[in-house]
């Protein structure tokens, strides 16, 4: 038989151990609620008709910088577009967001939007429209990026996430 001083320690171990094991328990908790909260947000923001958008120019520094997430309204029409507003198309084989200077109203809803910094124009009409920005955050698109050059390791640890909330847990021994 062991010592009562044994025994403390014993129950002390047993005691951190599950203090340890709660804890994580909890931090996995937090995270898969957060991870699903975000999933629910995308969802709405996609039905809602918001396209996320990342600045990876410099062309409307002072307004947009470089690597801002840029939140786009697809479902604004052409039409209700003013000088000033900032809008997202395709650019040859990129996206690209420039400000407008002059609009069209007529048949064709044309846009002629141009970069802070540059003295070319360009045309948007409805076959390269993506949208127009609603918001902006700067640096987060930085984020976003780099995250998503590590897709697969993003998709493995969601996955191992996933797995690990499968595993049951073992029943607490009682003392």
């Amino acid at each position: 038989m062991g010592t009562k001083d044994e025994k403390d320690d014993k129950d002390k171990k047993n005691t951190n151990m599950m203090r340890v094991r709660s804890t994580l328990s909890n931090m996995y908790t937090v995270l898969c609620v957060v991870l699903i909260a975000l999933g629910i947000i995308s969802l709405i923001a996609v039905m809602a008709g918001i396209h996320p958008f990342v600045m990876i120019s410099e062309s409307m520094h002072s307004e947009v910088p470089k690597n801002s997430l840029v939140l786009l309204s697809t479902h604004t029409a052409l039409g209700d577009i003013d000088v000033g507003d900032n809008v997202a198309y395709v650019l040859g084989k990129v996206e690209a967001m420039h400000k407008v200077v002059s609009t069209d109203a007529g048949e064709n809803q044309e846009l002629i939007v141009k970069s802070l910094d540059d003295d070319g124009e360009s045309v948007v009409n409805a076959s390269n429209y993506i949208g127009k920005e609603l918001l902006s955050i700067p640096q987060v698109g930085g984020w976003i990026r780099s995250a998503l050059n590590y897709k697969w390791v993003v998709i493995i640890a969601a996955i191992g996430l996933m797995v690990v909330g499968c595993i049951p847990r073992k029943a607490q021994e009682k003392a």
